[in-house]
């Protein structure tokens, strides 16, 4: 069965707070999906960080690494192979605890990024499904 939930931006960014205006002490990574929201895993990994299938080490900037897998996910369409996420697999945050994001897989019906981070800390994850389908993790600045 191929996936349903399809990949189609990914987004970083420090939050601000809706009442005081000032900066909220995190970092955000979001996910936005169409076609359902996947289900996922969020772990701590050990390097070497390795893509998913081949193999292959990936060199990801920071001191620990979130893996998310996105199970029943994928970033093209099933049907056509056109890819409906068309930003970076790489992309370097610039953020306190958030360094660094990579597309490590998208294969079988699982999407996995790894996250660079200064540190090991604290992460909450946020769902959304309207008006599209997100994922949001959020993590504490050291």
């Amino acid at each position: 069965m191929p996936p349903g939930a399809q990949l189609v931006d990914v987004r970083t960014g420090s939050p601000v707070n809706i009442v005081t205006g000032e900066m909220e002490e995190f970092d955000r990574i979001t996910f936005e999906f169409e076609d359902g929201l996947p289900g996922y895993r969020i772990e701590y990994v050990e390097p070497p960080i390795t893509e998913d299938a081949s193999g292959l080490p990936v060199e990801i900037e920071g001191g620990a690494f979130l893996r998310i897998s996105f199970l029943g996910a994928a970033g093209s369409d099933p049907f056509t192979g056109i890819p409906t996420y068309t930003g970076p697999f790489e992309i370097a945050s610039g953020q306190p605890a958030l360094l660094e994001s990579e597309r490590t897989g998208d294969f079988e019906g699982v999407l996995t990024w790894v996250l660079g981070l200064a540190e090991a800390v604290d992460f909450r994850i946020i769902t959304l499904e309207s008006p599209s389908f997100v994922v949001a993790i959020d993590v504490a600045h050291p």
